[in-house]
């Protein structure tokens, strides 16, 4: 792994001080976590301004599917928070977005559902999940955002987009070509009321979902494109795991209570690595070692730092039920 040497951000002197700022704090949720992120919501409400369930889609027939369940529903209605789904492409299929961003009917029919959907549930507005797009249709993609956002804002709605990151104009790569190439960052941030920037699984890491170095790339490249008012700076709550011999990665989407359970079954050690800005776990099954990198207290409490120090507008995180429940710690109700 390269290390960025002139970093984006200074970290405060003092530890602790972003919890002192006001920040836009949205959570994700999905339908396999649904449970946990339920029962999550219902102790952590008070810490939370925007729950965003990825719970809607753009079917193969270009048509607006989904809907929340009714238990999601009855938590939020009680804990009275804020909603804005997310909206993708169905399964993450390119060639459902690609069709979509084709037919200008098709995109009027969603929209008009989108605009019609949210006022029925009382949304505040959408975020879109789009992704896995191809490079080759950032225009198409920047057009659509720009159609929709004016449709929804006509409709006291808010729009906002999920965008994967990257640090360069142009590399010959997968993530590149069909995954963070598509978003023109300062075209979108013009027609949005912010932007969610992912700003984790790092393509090339052998450690963390999201390193501090990585993390200084990628915001030192978007620095004078997303304006920090409209920047929601993305925090992975899940974690990675690699076997150490050979080193591979065998857990995608970790979840701390399995955490948990090895702390409580296995033979382990833990340290956090200031350099890599992750909490981390090495512990031995059959003879094996495995390293595990996760989002404790410290390295979530750092990231909120960064936000603090840059002044954005806060964080989007992914993904309810799954996370360390010290994080709750270091947000102010």
């Amino acid at each position: 792994m390269s290390f960025f040497a002139a970093p984006f951000f200074c970290l405060p002197a003092q530890a602790g001080l972003a919890t002192e700022v006001k920040m836009e704090k949205i959570f994700y949720m999905s339908g396999s976590k649904e449970k946990e992120g339920i029962a999550s919501l219902k102790k952590n409400a008070n810490k939370i301004d925007i729950i965003a369930p990825q719970f809607y889609g753009v079917s193969a027939k270009l048509k607006l599917t989904g809907a929340l369940s009714n238990n999601l529903k009855k938590v939020i209605k009680e804990k009275k928070v804020k909603v804005m789904p997310l909206v993708a492409n169905a399964d993450f299929k390119q060639n459902i977005i690609h069709s979509l961003l084709l037919s200008p009917s098709a995109q009027d029919a969603v929209i008009k559902s989108l605009v019609n959907v949210a006022k029925r549930e009382k949304y505040i507005g959408w975020q879109f999940d789009f992704e896995n797009i191809s490079y080759l249709d950032r225009d198409l993609y920047s057009a659509f955002v720009e159609k929709t956002a004016v449709a929804l804002h006509k409709n006291n709605l808010i729009l906002s987009v999920a965008a994967v990151s990257r640090s360069v104009d142009y590399e010959d790569t997968d993530a590149f070509k069909n995954w963070g190439g598509v978003f023109d960052y300062e075209r979108l941030a013009k027609a949005v009321d912010f932007i969610s920037l992912m700003t984790y699984d790092d393509p090339n890491s052998v450690g963390p979902v999201a390193s501090l170095p990585f993390i200084n790339k990628v915001l030192a490249y978007v620095k004078d494109k997303i304006p920090a008012e409209k920047m929601s700076f993305g925090i992975p709550l899940y974690y990675w795991g690699w076997s150490t011999n050979p080193h591979k990665k065998v857990v995608y989407s970790g979840t701390y209570d399995k955490l948990l359970n090895i702390r409580a079954n296995y033979r382990h050690n833990l340290g956090f690595d200031s350099v890599l800005g992750a909490s981390w776990l090495t512990y031995f099954w059959q003879n094996k070692q495995y390293q595990i990198w996760y989002q404790g207290k410290q390295s979530f409490a750092n990231k909120l730092d960064i936000i603090k120090q840059n002044n954005f507008r806060g964080f989007s995180s992914w993904v309810l039920g799954v996370e360390d429940p010290e994080i709750w710690s270091t947000l102010n109700h």
